[in-house]
């Protein structure tokens, strides 16, 4: 069994370690049916714990493994594959020749974004990160990019005049940064940049998978306007078959040219005590590259 460490606490029923696994079916309950069958590779998560040498799991939480993903790759899609997916299909609704910007896009949301983005038809994709991850950013398929260390996203969209240019705003904001242990807060900016709804265009459509206590309340009370939310990661076996999909047959691009999700590995540890502080202390870091993975089979 390989899984891939991850913690959350509220609004959960307590700290989970580890959401993301993959691995063989050891055995399965009356109900599961023939779907999946002892010695299935399969893939997926589960808020019970993964940072095991084994983990049970929920039918609607698991697939089977993509063919063309490693064990280290699979491990690693659940939550962020799965967050990027219904963010940009369910909430931002992003459809061809959208126009989307994805911050963060260095770390584990921000590169399944971009990639969920192509696989949509995202004409163009911005990445905002820092300067030194321009080069990475721009080979997983973004358009350009903010450097967040020298302009605001705000910035970036300006013309000569000092104004906000029309041509400049998107069509989808995606934001796997704000409150995300960095104090960053990217909301109100966002909403300014948002496009306008036209005839035959939806307005432009701001996703967050994070925000301040504020932003959790009105989650579970009142709601947010009609172009802002924060999402949910709902447990969905379809979806998992998707991306999948996506991994082993890809999708075609407006250039006729194939394309296959990939994805992003910062690094792969053994598991034990020294390499799980090791672990936690790049996660906690924000510096990560892509998802943190620990081989079960590696305890040396």
């Amino acid at each position: 069994l390989y899984t891939i460490k991850f913690e959350v606490g509220w609004p959960m029923k307590g700290p989970v370690v580890g959401i993301d696994f993959a691995g063989v079916v050891e055995q399965k309950g009356d109900k599961v049916g023939d779907k999946f069958n002892i010695g299935d590779e399969i893939y997926g998560g589960t808020t019970s714990g993964t940072l095991a040498d084994y983990a049970v799991v929920k039918l609607e939480g698991v697939a089977h493994k993509p063919k063309n993903a490693s064990w280290i790759e699979a491990a690693s899609m659940y939550v962020t594959y799965m967050t990027s997916l219904q963010s940009l299909r369910d909430y931002g609704k992003v459809s061809e020749g959208d126009r989307t910007l994805i911050i963060g896009a260095s770390g584990g949301c921000g590169t399944a974004g971009i990639q969920i983005a192509r696989s949509m038809g995202a004409s163009d994709i911005v990445g905002v990160c820092s300067g030194k991850n321009e080069e990475f950013v721009r080979g997983l398929g973004a358009t350009d990019v903010v450097d967040y260390t020298k302009q605001t996203i705000r910035d970036y969209c300006l013309d000569s005049q000092g104004n906000i240019d029309p041509n400049k705003r998107f069509d989808v904001i995606y934001d796997a940064a704000t409150h995300s242990g960095g104090g960053e807060d990217y909301k109100d900016m966002s909403m300014k940049l948002l496009a306008p709804a036209t005839s035959g265009k939806k307005h432009g459509q701001y996703v967050a998978i994070n925000g301040v206590a504020s932003m959790w309340m009105r989650l579970f009370t009142i709601g947010f306007p009609a172009n802002q939310h924060m999402m949910l990661t709902k447990a969905n076996s379809a979806d998992l078959e998707h991306l999948a999909n996506l991994v082993d047959e890809g999708w075609t691009n407006a250039q006729g040219e194939q394309e296959f999700v990939k994805p992003v590995i910062a690094q792969e540890l053994p598991f034990n005590e020294e390499s799980v502080k090791q672990g936690f202390e790049l996660l906690k870091s924000r510096r990560a590259k892509g998802k943190i993975v620990f081989n079960m089979e590696n305890s040396g």
